[in-house]
């Protein structure tokens, strides 16, 4: 028996094919790790009285017929929304109560039936979000109810944020996150307040500090980069590791983690590592590494590096003819594209330290080329423009089906990737 959210998902895919997709975004603490992320969906078809939970439902049902929340999030939570007008606890039943985290947005007052689907919701293990909290009385009388509370800073003025913060406190022990946090200044404005959690984009905002150089522990890392894009002899790029003792231990290290042995002998030598590994497997992980060095195993900006370098490689492989060389450039430009967030730098700075190929600067810098395009478009993913995203897409014969699947998977092989290897 179909439920009334399952029926109308139906009756939504009886018509003409609808252009949507999956989209997520970091919620996190003080110190940058990702304690979840809130699920939503994105279609320039839906209008405004589309529910929030139905529009999610019917991407999130066919997102993880394929991929398993643990695949997509890491083991992390899944903030989902709902309102109370139009609530179906049986569709909820879909995703599992140990990582989803129903988020209910309150636009008047609640009824005693949705009250007790509260209670029940509680009694089946799931944590609740009250979503737009706005001081109302009917959102302070659920306050007991619920494990977090989220306060949207674009909808309060500043001086208001601590007077709604000591409102929620006043109540209970309640977890709070300020949503909708664009910039460093705001991030640390809301931590300051007593929140502790920060969802939004400020992260990838960064704080470019004038004449600030690339710090040695990256140089190593570009040197060898820059060694791998060209046609250097092994005995050179061996020459750089020795010089780096901590950047021989990981190699080593991750080489004989993933089980690489030569003649059934785990590696013992840099040299066979560089052989068994080969140029390109080599570039990949030296360019996460770049990454995974900087921050806890969990950064957002990791994470995202990786998404976006997946990604690249993917739309690649269906846009272009050409083999490896060319998909992992695609790899390196989704990957590089963020390092100006992470290190504080210019990028025309950064990449004149790492000399890459002209083609993988124009792509980086101006959005040029087919990387370039590749770029643009994945920019539009993670903003959820749709409209943007099929002005982008057109040109390449690609539908929203298939790029929906590419970043599904690339967020699947972000989350598995072992950070610590």
């Amino acid at each position: 028996m179909s439920t009334p959210i399952n029926r109308q998902i139906q009756d939504t895919e009886v018509g003409a094919p609808q252009e949507e997709f999956i989209a997520r975004q970091a919620i996190l603490d003080s110190k940058g790790g990702i304690m979840g992320y809130e699920l939503y969906a994105k279609s320039e078809k839906w209008g405004p009285m589309d529910d929030p939970f139905l529009a999610s439902a019917r991407v999130l049902i066919k997102a993880f017929s394929q991929f398993s929340m643990e695949q997509l999030l890491g083991g992390k939570l899944a903030f989902v929304s709902f309102t109370n007008s139009l609530f179906d606890g049986q569709s909820l039943g879909l995703f599992p109560a140990h990582c989803t985290v129903p988020e209910f947005t309150i636009t008047e007052t609640p009824t005693t039936e949705f009250l007790a689907t509260l209670r029940s919701l509680r009694q089946q293990g799931y944590r609740l979000a009250l979503d737009h909290f706005q001081n109302t009385p009917w959102q302070e009388a659920l306050l007991p109810f619920m494990d977090f509370v989220k306060v949207d800073i674009h909808c309060v003025e500043a001086f208001q944020v601590q007077t709604q913060i000591r409102a929620i406190q006043k109540v209970g022990n309640n977890i709070i996150v300020a949503v909708g946090v664009e910039t460093q200044e705001m991030a640390r404005m809301c931590y300051d307040a007593g929140v502790e959690f920060i969802q939004g984009d400020y992260f990838m905002r960064p704080e470019i500090v004038a004449g600030k150089r690339v710090g040695a522990n990256y140089l190593n890392i570009f040197r060898l980069l820059n060694l791998l894009g060209e046609s250097t002899p092994i005995a050179e790029i061996e020459l750089v590791f020795q010089k780096d003792l901590s950047l021989s231990y990981q190699l080593l290290r991750y080489i004989n983690l993933v089980g690489m042995t030569y003649c059934g002998q785990k590696i013992d030598s840099i040299e066979r590592a560089i052989v068994l590994m080969g140029r390109l497997p080599l570039q990949r992980w030296l360019t996460l590494l770049l990454f995974a060095d900087h921050n806890e195993h969990s950064s957002p900006l990791l994470i995202m590096a990786a998404t976006r370098g997946r990604l690249a490689e993917q739309l690649c492989q269906k846009l272009s003819t050409g083999g490896d060389d060319q998909k992992q450039q695609a790899f390196l430009v989704g990957m590089l594209s963020l390092l100006d967030v992470m290190l504080g730098i210019p990028m025309a700075e950064i990449l004149s330290d790492l000399h890459l190929s002209p083609k993988v600067n124009v792509a980086i810098l101006h959005r040029e080329g087919e990387n370039g395009a590749i770029l643009r478009l994945i920019e539009a993913i993670e903003q959820g423009d749709s409209s943007y995203i099929r002005t982008l897409a057109e040109p390449f014969g690609l539908d929203m089906t298939e790029i929906n699947f590419c970043y599904l998977n690339a967020m699947a092989w972000a989350a598995a990737l072992d950070y610590s290897a």
